[in-house]
């Protein structure tokens, strides 16, 4: 088996080696063809000077060519010398090298011929080449970088592994004793080092590789002290964690010592292969406490070689092995190693971020106020802060049973993110984050540690704990905001809302009967704050300040307010809230972005529309009334007052939406509410239930898409949603035409005449309908004829109705039967609105309305012939056909009347 593995190695290193050469081969061979093209140039340009020679009388056309060769000698001057400044910028160590290695000889840049002509487009390609991007540059300088010590990196590597792989063969084949292999690697190791220190010193230059040697010796060197320490104190257990620690410790520093000495090539190698230690040699232990000894020591000794070096890519590789080691420790944690998890984590937030930025001594770098967007783009300190904190509190979330634990973490970590926010202001946003913290740990808590038959759990566990950090950051944002760094912000916020996002999450999470007992205490909390934030907003020195503190203390006066109500009382609280804030900013002129108040309405009208369909909400009252009637139109009232705020923002057309849509949500619950006893069941919906709800449908789908025409950038939102409703209303009055309707079912549609269901049925539908085709035409103009014909249809259906009502009673089923009277009627009514329609048409010149009533007359006529007539003999019938005849030339002398009236004008 060790055979088979020792070919297969074999064959890979000589396929990566034949692959590397390949790479040589094509980078020597583009060499050559720029070569090639410099000559043609070259010989392009003589054959151009010689005619230029012949035609010399033509002194312009002369004067112009050595001014264009002049442009493209300076032009490729600057371009051979930007290639050296590129190639000598790839040597790792400029400052410990002379300026040209023994053996070499360097031609100047002016001693190379430019072309004598250059086109406009080589000109041009020429220019952008001047100045490349640094996308390009780097890859540019790893390339040549590659091609002249391709052979030095593959040799350091294969020194770095065979170290390694000759101490797990050791280990495995048990060949000598584990002191003898420990000594023997350690021998090799330290003879790899000793012969980097000594090339170095010597100052041995090969030609073409410069200070690589030294470097690829030195890391494979300390690469092998790295594994053979971890393995004497992890599977032959012959040195203690003490002695442990110390040995890595030396070996990183002197790692990191020699890394500085030799350049970044030491530093790039010794870190992956670091790092790829615990890989290479597993020993399977699954020490936890040892992995992370040894990975902080490996970031310890980057973390110097990267800021001694300054090159910025050996911090992203820090970065990502540190963070890498520290996310695959969670998969082997347990309930006995979450300390030390939060240890890691809170020591590389100190580690990765505050040392390098605030020294060794974490002194104070900026207290300076800065924006929102600057604070958020603090890089990089804010993503490697996330990736040290997320995975605690996601390893908090899926962990119920080591409470203590975490609840010391959670301490913990609050109070390293608060000392570094002093330390630095553009981590202010961090605040919210040590805010974040203790909200999920109150959310994480299993709710058996609390004891509600004892009155004093209001002051244990979660309960006095939550009190207690709400209060701490409260006047952490106090002092801090007021007596030392009034302009940021960020300490004003946290004053502000500390007490209220903490008693807001208790109150969340505790269960009902509990609420009466912590109120009282929760109450004097809320509004002792509200006090001390008022009395600070008076003095305040700054207008945000004087405006968070305002908002934080409404904030608590609202939430006292809501305890005592119930679950529409928060609700009714946080709209509240939308209109204070909106007052305050238009009192104080506060130039407040509008994200907020958006994001506060929103959560608000989510919470409104789920209301109606939330079993807690089935049988609420308030006031002695039904929830929704107190609600929904205080809830328009607030939103709409507090649009008023806005005069000229687009702010005013978002609350004014928001009232709209409690509006909507008003319509449409309650009229069910009322008349079924619940909220809309939409999969059982009765006759009258489906009557109501096309009519709401339809008028909100058409006040939505008149809304859209001053929406502004809202306008697409009303329309999609306007459509959407109106869709829904044609839906239920279509399932009503063919399932509940009362031509074909007998249904109760109510004693009065016009007054009955049939006037929600179909009457105001058609109106509406009329009304949806009026806003649908300019933006749909092909639907627009579909939409009359369906306002048509149902005027049709409604006016047939009411006549049928009047004669048959609350039953219009068409089984029935009518009567002659009943027949007759239709026909006088249809032809008087037949008539009117025509007469409408010529008084509006609308074509269509003129052809639409002659269509009606029509139909009538055709109806008497057939119908109304088909059974009257003698006097009767001849009456009817004069009566008939006289009412259409009756008719047709009015339309010629009209019409010679219509053509003068």
């Amino acid at each position: 088996m060790d055979e088979f593995l020792g070919i297969v190695g074999l064959f890979a290193f000589a396929i990566m080696a034949g692959a590397i050469c390949g790479i040589v081969a094509i980078a020597q061979l583009s060499n050559l063809k720029q070569e090639i093209t410099q000559l043609k140039a070259k010989v392009l340009s003589l054959e151009l000077a010689n005619n230029a020679q012949r035609h010399a009388g033509d002194a312009d056309k002369s004067t112009d060519k050595s001014t264009a060769c002049s442009t493209a000698e300076h032009a490729y001057t600057a371009q051979a010398n930007s290639n050296e400044a590129t190639f000598n910028q790839v040597s790792p160590n400029q400052s410990n090298q002379p300026s040209q290695p023994r053996g070499q000889v360097k031609t100047p840049a002016s001693a190379i011929k430019p072309p004598a002509n250059a086109s406009a487009s080589k000109h041009k390609q020429g220019s952008k080449n001047l100045k490349p991007t640094l996308f390009t540059s780097f890859f540019e300088k790893l390339r040549s970088d590659f091609e002249q010590n391709w052979m030095t990196w593959i040799g350091a590597i294969a020194l770095a592994l065979g170290g390694i792989f000759l101490a797990k063969y050791s280990l495995e084949a048990g060949l000598l004793s584990p002191a003898m292999r420990l000594t023997l690697g350690g021998l090799f190791g330290g003879g790899l080092i000793a012969a980097a220190a000594y090339m170095h010193y010597k100052n041995s230059v090969f030609e073409g590789f410069n200070n690589y040697i030294p470097a690829a010796l030195a890391s494979g060197g300390f690469i092998t002290c790295f594994a053979l320490t971890l393995l004497a104190y992890s599977s032959y257990n012959m040195i203690s964690p003490l002695t442990a620690f110390v040995v890595l410790g030396v070996i990183a520093i002197s790692a990191s010592a020699m890394a500085i000495m030799l350049g970044p090539v030491l530093a790039v190698l010794g870190i992956i292969g670091a790092y790829c230690v615990p890989v290479l040699i597993n020993t399977g232990s699954n020490n936890l406490f040892a992995l992370y000894m040894y990975i902080g020591f490996v970031s310890l000794s980057a973390a110097l070689v990267a800021h001694k070096v300054q090159r910025a890519w050996l911090w992203y590789l820090l970065w990502a092995g540190h963070l890498s080691w520290y996310v695959v420790g969670f998969t082997l944690a347990n309930s006995s190693t979450i300390w030390l998890m939060g240890t890691y984590g809170l020591l590389s937030i100190i580690g990765l971020i505050a040392v390098p930025r605030l020294g060794l001594k974490l002194a104070v770098v900026e207290t300076r106020p800065h924006s929102l967007k600057r604070l958020i783009s603090a890089l990089p300190s804010n993503p490697l802060m996330l990736a040290c904190i997320v995975p605690l509190l996601l390893a908090m979330l899926f962990d119920s049973t080591n409470y203590l634990q975490w609840q010391i973490i959670n301490a913990l970590s609050i109070l390293t993110l608060l000392f570094l926010v002093l330390k630095n202001s553009r981590w202010d946003l961090w605040q919210g984050v040590a805010m974040l913290i203790a909200v999920l740990w109150l959310l994480s808590t299993p709710s058996y540690y609390a004891d509600y038959s004892d009155s004093l759990f209001i002051f244990r566990h979660q309960y006095g704990g939550a009190i207690f950090l709400g209060l701490a950051l409260s006047v952490y944002g106090l002092y801090f905001g007021i007596k030392w760094q009034p302009k940021r912000l960020a300490f004003h916020i946290t004053a502000s809302f500390s007490v209220f996002i903490m008693i807001a999450t208790l109150y969340a999470i505790i269960p009902n009967h509990a609420l009466a007992t912590v109120y009282p205490l929760w109450a004097v909390i809320l509004l002792t704050s509200s006090a001390i934030l008022i009395k600070c907003a008076i003095g305040g020195a700054t207008l945000f300040q004087r405006f968070t503190y305002w908002v934080g203390a409404n904030a608590n006066i609202t939430l006292a307010i809501t305890m005592l109500l119930n679950d529409s009382g928060l609700t009714i609280a946080l709209a509240i809230q939308v209109l204070l804030i909106s007052v305050l900013i238009n009192r104080y002129r506060v130039p407040m972005p509008h994200w907020p108040i958006k994001a506060l309405v929103a959560a608000l009208l989510l919470r409104l529309t789920l209301s109606p369909w939330t079993p807690s909400y089935e049988a609420l009252s308030v006031l002695g009334v039904h929830w929704s009637l107190v609600v929904y139109p205080l809830c328009v009232v607030l939103f709409y007052t507090a649009a008023k705020c806005f005069n000229a923002s687009q702010l005013k057309v978002w609350l004014e939406g928001a009232a709209l849509h409690c509006l909507a949500l008003f319509i449409t619950t309650e009229t069910s509410y009322q008349l079924v006893g619940h909220y809309p069941q939409f999969d059982s919906l009765s006759f009258y239930e489906q009557a109501l709800l096309t009519c709401n449908w339809l008028a909100l789908g058409c006040v939505y898409l008149h809304r859209a025409r001053i929406a502004g950038s809202l306008a697409k939102l009303y329309q999609v949603a306007g459509i959407a409703l109106a869709g829904a209303a044609g839906v239920t009055a279509l399932s009503t035409l063919l399932n509940a309707n009362p031509f074909l079912s007998s249904i109760y549609i109510g004693e009065y005449f016009v007054f009955n269901w049939l006037f929600l049925l179909w009457l105001v539908p058609a109106g509406l309908v009329l009304w949806l085709y009026t806003l649908i035409k300019p933006l749909y103009t092909k639907a627009a004829p579909f939409i009359l014909t369906v306002a048509g249809v149902l005027s049709v259906l409604a006016i047939n109705g009411f006549i049928r009502q009047y004669w048959q009673g609350p039953y219009i089923y068409l089984s029935t039967g009518a009567s002659n009277a009943e027949l007759y009627s239709y026909s006088v009514i249809w032809l008087v609105l037949g008539a009117i329609t025509v007469v409408l048409g010529h008084l509006k010149n609308q074509l269509l309305i003129q052809k639409i009533g002659l269509g009606l007359l029509a139909a009538v006529i055709l109806k008497v012939f057939l119908v109304d007539m088909a059974n009257l003999t003698g006097l009767l019938k001849a009456l009817s056909f004069i009566g008939l005849g006289l009412s259409l030339v009756g008719l047709s002398w009015l339309f010629q009347k009209l019409r010679s009236q219509a053509k003068p004008a």
